[in-house]
């Protein structure tokens, strides 16, 4: 990235709590879309589950889960587009405001020797949705192919 568009980028993130909606309000706005909307993509991906192993279509049941992954993947990507934002207002907040909260109790964190491996985040936003579409359409297959009845 270029100086100028650090630059550039530093001049809006000082101007983010100018106004009367303050970064803090944005987090926790978008925190609560993002968990909603993880919620929402794992009651489809359950309904599609009970839907293809529930129902009696024996011939045609490979359709459930085939329809059941297009639609995850479509429920998908507003959840990726509430993760991105999620995640770049934490970063900015852990790593830019020092004067925020969330800074000085990561900065505490730090000097008690705690180190983030695991970033619960990326697996609502990423993995999660991809595990469940893949099992969806890996069943599908599966039934397809005759392996599963």
């Amino acid at each position: 990235m270029k100086d100028s568009d650090k630059k550039e980028i530093n001049k809006l993130i000082k101007k983010l709590d100018g106004g009367v909606w303050s970064l803090s309000d944005e987090r926790e706005f978008m925190e609560n879309l993002y968990v909603g909307r993880f919620n929402y993509f794992l009651v489809v991906f359950s309904l599609f589950v009970t839907a293809g192993f529930a129902n009696s279509f024996t011939n045609y049941k490979y359709i459930v889960f085939y329809f059941g992954g297009l639609i995850l993947f479509m429920c998908w990507m507003p959840l990726i587009r509430a993760y991105k934002k999620f995640n770049n207002i934490m970063q900015i907040l852990f790593n830019e405001k020092e004067d925020h909260t969330l800074y000085l109790l990561q900065e505490i964190m730090k000097k008690k020797g705690f180190k983030s491996k695991l970033v619960i985040s990326r697996w609502m936003g990423i993995y999660i949705p991809i595990l469940c579409i893949l099992f969806l359409l890996s069943v599908g297959v599966l039934i397809s192919v005759d392996i599963i009845k």
